[in-house]
């Protein structure tokens, strides 16, 4: 097992506070994700310069039990983007994207948004990236992408979901009451049409 460190991040104001525990690349997945859910969230809530020149997102997939808010947790909103589970996560007070999880806290995942982090720590604590996610839907299209794969991702992605599902790491996540499993913020479903005009189209 390779080495591990703390890594306390903030929203770009500097309100909502929050740390990884015991993180490395040992510990999950650093990698950009080129899909256009993760594009056209960050677009929506209006930081769409935290995306690199392709469209892509940076993200960094962890155990659910790792995460530990300090302050600001009042600030948090989330949005479905789609039909499909997946809550995206933000601060309100400066539009920071900052979570994806699944609506409750069973069965535990969490990807954390590193977009606008800062780079010099996130580089320290993860170490590179491990690739390209879902890169043939980069905009433009990448010319030299390192793709990962779904498989790949599964790999690491379900042992971690098992550990903090079925071994009690779910209780500990912040952004969930461990009584009724409900996520502290109620999400908004975006509309085809906000979503339309947040990519300009």
């Amino acid at each position: 097992m390779g080495a591990t460190s703390d890594l306390p991040f903030t929203c770009t104001c500097g309100k909502f506070r929050a740390i990884l525990h015991d993180v490395g690349p040992d510990e999950g997945d650093r990698l950009t994700c080129y899909c256009s859910d993760c594009r056209d969230f960050v677009r929506v809530i209006g930081r769409a310069e935290l995306l690199d020149a392709n469209g892509g997102n940076a993200v960094y997939q962890t155990r659910v039990a790792k995460l530990e808010i300090i302050e600001g947790a009042e600030l948090l909103a989330t949005l479905h983007m789609t039909d499909k589970p997946t809550m995206r996560w933000y601060s309100t007070c400066c539009n920071t994207p900052l979570f994806n999880t699944l609506p409750k806290a069973k069965p535990a995942f969490l990807s954390v948004n590193t977009s606008a982090f800062d780079r010099a720590k996130v580089d320290d604590a993860l170490g590179p990236s491990k690739g390209d996610f879902l890169a043939h839907e980069a905009e433009p299209p990448l010319e030299n992408a390192r793709p990962v794969s779904q498989f790949k991702l599964a790999l690491g992605f379900i042992p971690r979901l098992f550990k903090d599902t079925f071994f009690g790491g779910w209780k500990k996540s912040p952004l969930f009451d461990p009584e009724t499993r409900e996520p502290l913020a109620k999400p908004r479903r975006v509309s085809a049409e906000e979503r339309a005009a947040a990519a300009g189209g």
